[in-house]
C-alpha cells in the first residue's frame, strides 16, 4: 500500500498553503518541490511553507527532477502565465508519467477557451497515461450556479456577481492576473505587453456554464474597466462577460476584483425562472485563498486514478473536503 505522491511547481502562496495543507492529511504524501527563486532552492519546503521538516529541499530543475524521482501528481502553482506556456511547463512531467493538476481558471474548461491545446493536450495525455485539470475558486462559483438551479423547472436567465477582495494573494500574482497594484498606465501597457491577462478568457466562463441549460449562446462580450484611486495605483477591476442567444441575452456573469479595505467576500445570484431565486453568500476574506488551495487539494486523489486524457472540469466530479487514508495498492 503507498501515499498519492505529489510535486508542488511553484512555491509561492497557493503552493505554500498546499503543503501546509497536506502535512494535515493522511494518504498523500509532498515528495518534490520545484521553484526558480534562488532564496528558496536547497531549503526544506515543509519549514520554508511554516511548517515542520518533511525532508525535501526546493529545486529549481523539474526535468531533472523528473529523470530522478517517481510521483504520481504535479500540481502547477507557479505565477500566472498563459495557457500554452503552462502546458510546456508541464510537458516533462506529463512524459514522465504524473498527472496534472493547474491552478488556472483558463484551464477548467479548455474545450471552450482553447479547444486545440485541448485537443493536443489530451493527445500527450493519452500517450502517456496521464490525466490533466484546471483547479480552484473559479468553477467553484460555477458550480455554485448550477447547483441551485437543480430544483429548477424553468430558467429563463441569469446575473451572476463574485466580489472578490484579493488581499490574501501577492502583489506579483494579482498584478499578472488582474493589473492590481499597478499604476493605470502600467496597467494598459501589460495588456498590451501580455504581462497583464486580457481577461478575454472570461468569455469561455459564458458558453461553458450555458451548456449545463442547453442554451446555444451565438454572441458573447466583455466589458471591463480598472478600478484607480488618486494616485493613479490600480485596486481593482471590474469585468462583466454576458451571453447571447438570438439577441437575448441568458447569462451576465460579473466578476468584482478588489483590494477591499473592508475585506468583503461574497457570490449574489439572480436566476428568472421557476422559482425565483435571489441568493447571496457571504464569506470571510480567506475564501478565495482557502477556496483555491482546498479545491485542489481535494481533487488529487481523483486525478491520480482518472481515465487518461483531458478533463473538463464541470463534467467531473465535484470533490469534497478529504481527510481520510487514501492508500492505493
Amino acid at each position: 500500500m503507498s501515499s498519492i505522491k505529489v510535486v508542488i511547481l511553484g512555491v509561492g502562496s497557493v503552493g505554500s498553503g498546499i503543503v501546509q495543507t497536506l502535512q494535515n492529511r493522511k494518504g498523500i504524501e509532498v515528495v518534490g518541490a520545484i521553484d526558480i527563486d534562488p532564496e528558496k532552492i536547497g531549503k526544506d519546503v515543509g519549514e520554508l511553507t511554516g511548517g515542520s521538516a518533511i525532508g525535501v529541499a526546493v529545486t529549481n530543475d523539474l526535468e531533472a527532477f523528473c529523470a530522478e524521482k517517481k510521483a504520481d501528481v504535479i500540481i502547477n502553482t507557479a505565477s500566472p502565465v498563459g495557457i500554452q506556456e503552462t502546458y510546456q511547463q508541464l510537458i516533462p512531467a506529463l512524459k514522465s508519467g504524473m498527472n496534472a493538476i493547474v491552478a488556472s481558471a483558463e484551464t477548467c474548461n479548455l474545450e471552450f477557451t482553447d479547444k486545440e491545446i485541448a485537443e493536443e493536450i489530451d493527445r500527450l495525455c493519452k500517450e502517456n497515461g496521464v490525466s490533466y485539470i484546471g483547479r480552484g475558486a473559479t468553477q467553484t462559483e460555477e458550480r455554485f450556479i448550477i447547483s441551485m438551479t437543480e430544483g429548477s423547472t424553468d430558467v429563463k436567465n441569469i446575473a451572476f456577481t463574485h466580489y472578490a477582495d484579493v488581499q490574501a494573494f501577492s502583489d506579483e500574482s494579482n498584478a499578472a492576473e488582474w493589473g492590481i497594484t499597478l499604476q493605470e498606465e502600467d496597467y494598459y501597457k501589460g495588456i498590451e505587453a501580455g504581462t497583464v491577462k486580457s481577461k478575454e478568457e472570461l468569455k469561455a466562463s459564458i458558453p461553458y456554464v450555458a451548456d449545463a441549460f442547453g442554451w446555444k449562446i451565438d454572441d458573447v462580450t466583455l466589458d471591463k474597466a480598472p478600478m484607480v484611486n488618486e494616485s493613479g495605483r490600480v485596486y481593482g477591476l471590474k469585468a462583466t462577460v454576458r451571453g447571447f442567444q438570438d439577441g437575448e441575452q441568458k447569462l451576465e456573469m460579473n466578476y468584482v476584483m478588489v483590494e477591499d479595505p473592508e475585506r468583503k467576500y461574497y457570490d449574489h445570484l439572480k436566476v428568472e425562472g421557476t422559482p425565483m431565486i435571489d441568493c447571496m453568500c457571504n464569506y470571510t476574506p480567506d475564501r478565495g485563498m482557502a477556496s483555491t488551495i482546498g479545491s485542489i487539494v481535494n481533487a488529487i486523489p481523483f486525478i491520480a486514478d482518472a481515465p487518461a486524457g483531458y478533463h473538463n472540469t464541470l463534467k467531473s466530479p465535484a470533490c469534497g473536503i478529504y481527510f481520510g487514508d487514501n492508500s492505493r495498492n
